[in-house]
């Protein structure tokens, strides 16, 4: 563990026993708030010992059982995390306060592939709060997954109104804009990119994988290189990208994808 995660665990376990040894809140609530500073310290197996202490004393906590499902998320015990989560959904408590829940379940589902149980859980999240932009752009990614394009198309632009300078969501509606055919929206949406986020490769390169959807070689092969030189955030999966399949077998695409993997 770093010094740094050292020094907030140690911060907030100071900070936890203070309040404990005051008598201002009650034995269950301690342990999650110390099992809170584990995680946040990189500690989930600490954090689990802590869990499972304020579950000895309130078994239907669900703010325990949801803390419970992280730390076993974090530890890759993903059927024993489903199992947490779901317990705190059936503990009795209003539904609107466990979206935490419901967040846990679709990251476990995305994590094993099961794009449709992820599609149900982010669902139930937008139901929760529509105007949640995390939970939408997320559903229409997963939409995209399942090619409901309608979906994602829905979602990723309800993304869009709710967060229209973020680099993430609108690269990410540009994709399922350029999946969708609809090149006009995709260019306008990736050229917005540049204009709320100055020097981002994401705009340039969302633009070449418009040009190479339409057959503009050239052009696609132009904004490829000025998006490798604003440094792309993965280049080596350049070449893997099936928006540039169009370019495949090129001789100065795959020089581009070379020179962005560094090769």
């Amino acid at each position: 563990m770093s010094r740094l995660r050292q020094a907030i665990a140690a911060a907030a376990l100071a900070s936890v026993m203070a309040i404990g040894l005051s008598g201002c809140i009650d034995k269950p609530t301690e342990h999650r708030v110390r099992a809170n500073a584990y995680l946040r310290a990189g500690e989930a197996e600490k954090a689990l010992e802590e869990i499972e202490a304020g579950l000895k004393l309130d078994a239907k906590n669900a703010a325990l059982l949801i803390m419970k499902g992280k730390a076993l998320f974090e530890l890759s015990r993903y059927d024993e995390s489903k199992l947490a989560y779901q317990a705190a959904l059936d503990s009795g408590v209003e539904k609107g306060s466990l979206g935490e829940a419901h967040l846990g379940l679709a990251m476990i589902a995305m994590r094993k592939d099961d794009y449709a149980e992820a599609r149900t859980q982010f669902t139930t999240l937008v139901e929760l709060n529509g105007k949640d932009a995390d939970a939408r752009i997320n559903l229409a990614r997963v939409c995209l997954q399942l090619k409901d394009m309608e979906c994602a198309v829905k979602h990723g632009e309800e993304a869009g109104h709710l967060r229209g300078s973020s680099e993430d969501v609108l690269f990410t509606l540009g994709r399922i804009y350029v999946t969708a055919k609809k090149y006009d929206e995709a260019e306008k949406t990736f050229q917005h990119i540049c204009e709320v986020v100055p020097g981002a490769s994401s705009c340039p390169y969302g633009v070449a994988l418009v040009a190479a959807q339409r057959g503009d070689k050239d052009k696609a092969l132009a904004k490829l290189e000025e998006a490798i030189s604003k440094k792309l955030p993965a280049p080596d999966k350049l070449a893997d990208d099936p928006l540039l399949a169009p370019l495949k077998g090129d001789e100065k695409f795959e020089a581009l994808a070379r020179k962005a993997a560094g090769g």
